[in-house]
């Protein structure tokens, strides 16, 4: 019972300390997570985005701790630090190393199931679809092959993909890390991988627009 109280106040003092760090290290990645613009139509409601990298991130000075802990926080937010504060009392943790320890593992899966979230947020469904096929094959996928699931999506959905190219599609999960790309065909990356499970396990595998 301890432990399901505990964690879930973990994460979240993580968050709090650690994110914005977090968010300055990640934010190139982030970045290339491309809008969409919603729409409601009677399938519900759908995004769009253009797949189109961009250019080099400028460099972004890193903040003291002083201005860390400054930056703009709600009253709930605080009020919910000095419960994690408490609770972290009852670990038995020998060490500053251990508390620092467990709340870089809380963070580092925190924010691992807010990109997840995001990805499946903006992610087609003709994108999914070519994700597992990948995850089934050992020797990855040629291009052509991919090219018929994304011809197909073009058939069913042609005021989304009308207007974009095998690469614009193939971008979004190069982009995100979900695929790599060689002379040789695509293949899916762990991080996609654990991307499908993610979706198995927050009960989001249900069929998807585009």
């Amino acid at each position: 019972m301890l432990d399901a109280l505990i964690w879930p106040a973990v994460a979240v003092i993580c968050i709090i300390v650690l994110g914005i760090v977090a968010l300055i290290l990640l934010r190139p990645a982030l970045l290339r997570l491309i809008d969409r613009t919603s729409r409601a139509g009677k399938d519900g409601f759908t995004f769009e985005r253009t797949q189109e990298g961009g250019g080099a991130e400028p460099d972004i000075p890193l903040l003291s701790f002083d201005e860390l802990m400054k930056q703009p926080i709600s009253a709930s937010v605080l009020d919910r630090e000095r419960h994690i504060k408490t609770n972290l009392q009852d670990f038995k943790l020998k060490t500053d190393n251990e508390k620092i320890d467990i709340l870089v593992r809380s963070l580092a899966n925190s924010r691992l199931e807010l990109e997840f979230n995001k990805i499946a947020y903006l992610v087609f469904g003709s994108q999914i679809s070519l994700l597992i096929r990948l995850s089934s094959s050992s020797q990855g996928l040629h291009v052509t092959q991919a090219e018929i699931i994304f011809n197909q999506a073009k058939d069913k959905y042609p005021d989304f993909h009308t207007n974009r190219s095998l690469n614009d599609w193939l971008g979004y999960l190069l982009a995100t890390n979900l695929i790599n790309q060689t002379t040789e065909g695509i293949n899916i990356t762990q991080y996609g991988k654990d991307f499908l499970k993610h979706l198995i396990d927050t009960n989001q595998t249900h069929e998807r627009y585009g």
